[in-house]
């Protein structure tokens, strides 16, 4: 073998040190199509269809929160120390996130209501709704979009989740420094048509402009 030094092996590359600089969350009603391709030929970013709404502004300390738990059950036998076999019974991805804007989307997410047939009063402009006492599961397909460097080379990151439901509400505490908001999970369910429960992209000029370094295959043309 021939001689070489750490640093040659480590192969370290600042440049694939991503860091998500802004992102936005969408929601769509369960069933919503997701894109084939959130960029174009040149890298650049693509509209959504009209049906995944932004849920606007986030908290930034908290950002977006991406968390994966495995359950694994484990067989051990007789005479051995390290366990023999050992299966995934469960693979759980939550979405976690604390939307800062009051707007029909956030009030739909943080009570359960559906406000389709809710209106404002004509001459008040007064809204009042009831939270449901009869709890239904109400699901949506989300993607979520990061972007990492300079809108003239932008490293865009995609997170996709074909169905997902609201699984935990932090709770609102009202106080004159923090704005009237609350943080939300959301869990990512399989979704039979799409075939999958999460899927990841990245793309955009600047990823494109660092494709070659990432080790990842480029399709022939």
């Amino acid at each position: 073998m021939p001689v070489t030094d750490l640093t040659t092996l480590k192969d370290a590359q600042r440049e694939l040190l991503l860091k998500p600089l802004d992102a936005a969350v969408f929601l769509a009603p369960w069933y919503t199509a997701v894109p084939a391709n959130f960029t174009d030929a040149t890298g650049a970013l693509q509209s959504l269809p009209p049906e995944f709404k932004s849920v606007g502004l986030i908290d930034k300390k908290t950002g977006v929160s991406f968390a994966r738990k495995q359950t694994n059950a484990s067989i051990e036998s007789y005479g051995e120390l390290q366990a023999t076999r050992d299966d995934i019974t469960s693979d759980i991805t939550t979405l976690e996130f604390e939307p800062q804007q009051t707007n029909a989307m956030t009030l739909e997410l943080t009570t359960s209501a559906n406000l389709a047939q809710v209106e404002a009063a004509a001459d008040s402009g007064e809204v009042f709704f009831a939270q449901p006492t009869s709890e239904q599961v109400t699901y949506y397909s989300a993607i979520v979009i990061g972007r990492d460097g300079n809108e003239a080379a932008p490293i865009y990151v995609f997170k996709v989740m074909p169905k997902v439901a609201v699984t935990k509400y932090a709770g609102e505490q009202w106080t004159p420094t923090k704005v009237l908001s609350q943080k939300l999970t959301l869990t990512a369910f399989k979704d039979d048509t799409a075939g999958y429960a999460v899927a990841h992209g990245f793309g955009g000029l600047g990823w494109k402009n660092l494709l070659d370094k990432t080790g990842i295959t480029v399709a022939s043309v």
